[in-house]
């Protein structure tokens, strides 16, 4: 056992404690904690350690909201206050670009997010005396854990969930997924075989939508005749409806893609001609067309998206191509060339092959969004050698409580 001092919090919401000269991280620790450490060993390459007693608080530290927060691996940040969060994501994104912002960088921090709901949700089957159950998963482990009413997600998929354990037979079931749209729920059923399930159409007046996925990933309605859901979004001083079907990626915090969106639009200005890379279905680029009468030229790997997106732009009336490609490899780059924005929304891992071909894109401008900081600055060097500057950063908190931030970027030619 060791006694030592929390420093600083990382980005995934594990803290740095400093044990003989060595690193080791230390899941609900709060930046200036006294703890008695157990060192468990290296998982992942890393040393890890769990808390055996607080010796002595941080005057950081707070009480945790959610009464199974030192179980659940839901939230990583539930120790530290609402307006403390804001202030530490914020830090993670302005030092992962530090060597790319200068005086004329404009930079907005993180706000505090109290009070946000997620909107998509999965949960894992756990098994108990009583029967089965749907939780998160504690940290570092496939055992989930139940909770009564889970703080950070949206009144209604809370009842969803109490729905699900009391209508769907679980045994064969191991995941159950959940979006909570505008006008709906799509409730999606992860099993090898087709689950028994006695579930409503509605709950609290709310239209709900059942799916079952296979263990080949093909998802099938429960339902033959149900209705279609939908993501209402700001497009300048009006707002339009995309359809989202139940395989279509959506940010997981509703306010939050909302802001994302009006950012993007502030940034983009007027324009004529949009390339959305990583396009998913249309969720960044499409409600900018709309408000500006642009035409969009898209790209996604992942097919059910580009279907999606291609539907949403013609019900939409705007002037549209996309298309499946593999963004990390060899793709018609044509299309793309001298678009007025370039949108790049990459996965975790980043956009590092396209940021190679920005010499030959030649956008006007290019707003990035980078869910992993250290990803996005990596790709913001790039962008540097190929000579463009960046404009303006923002870090935007869409999860409160995860120790996860969004990172928002603008570039424009130097």
């Amino acid at each position: 056992m060791q006694t030592d001092v929390a420093e600083k919090i990382l980005p995934g919401g594990e803290c740095v404690v400093r044990v003989d000269g060595k690193s080791i991280l230390v899941a609900n620790a709060v930046p200036g904690d006294i703890l008695k450490l157990n060192i468990q060993g290296k998982r992942r390459g890393v040393l890890r350690a769990d808390i055996i007693e607080i010796i002595r608080p941080s005057e950081r530290r707070v009480s945790p909201p959610c009464p199974v927060a030192a179980q659940c691996g839901g939230c990583a940040m539930q120790f530290i206050s609402v307006e403390n969060q804001a202030e530490v994501k914020s830090a993670w994104v302005m030092d992962a670009f530090k060597s790319l912002t200068d005086s004329d960088t404009e930079w907005i921090p993180a706000h505090s997010s109290e009070g946000r709901y997620r909107r998509r949700v999965r949960w894992f089957v756990g098994r108990e005396d009583g029967g089965s159950f749907l939780g998160f998963y504690a940290p570092s482990s496939h055992q989930p854990v139940g909770h009564a009413d889970c703080m950070v997600i949206s009144p209604e998929l809370n009842a969803v969930r109490q729905l699900i354990e009391k209508t769907v037979n679980l045994q064969d079931v191991g995941s159950v997924q959940a979006v909570h749209l505008d006008d709906g729920i799509h409730i999606i059923l992860e099993a090898d075989v087709r689950p028994e399930y006695t579930g409503a159409d509605q709950i609290d007046g709310v239209p709900l939508r059942w799916w079952w996925r296979d263990g080949r990933r093909i998802t099938r309605p429960f339902q033959k005749q149900a209705p279609l859901f939908h993501d209402v979004l700001p497009s300048g001083e009006t707002e339009i409806r995309l359809m989202i079907g139940p395989d279509d990626f959506v940010q997981g915090q509703q306010q939050g893609n909302r802001e994302l969106i009006r950012q993007i639009q502030d940034w983009a200005g007027a324009v004529a001609r949009i390339a959305d890379l990583f396009c998913g279905i249309g969720n960044l680029s499409l409600p900018l067309a709309a408000a500006t009468g642009a035409q969009v030229f898209g790209a996604e790997l992942n097919a059910a998206s580009v279907r999606a997106a291609s539907a949403n732009a013609k019900a939409l009336g705007i002037a549209s191509s996309f298309v499946v490609a593999n963004l990390f490899d060899e793709f018609d780059l044509e299309p793309y060339i001298g678009a007025d924005v370039l949108i790049l929304d990459p996965p975790r891992r980043g956009a590092k092959r396209l940021c190679h071909q920005i010499s030959r894109l030649l956008p006007k401008k290019i707003i990035m969004i980078s869910c992993d900081p250290a990803a996005g600055a990596r790709d913001g060097i790039l962008l540097k050698q190929h000579g463009f500057k960046l404009k303006a950063l923002r870090a935007l908190d869409l999860f409160p409580y995860a120790g996860h931030v969004e990172t928002m970027s603008l570039w424009e030619p130097e």
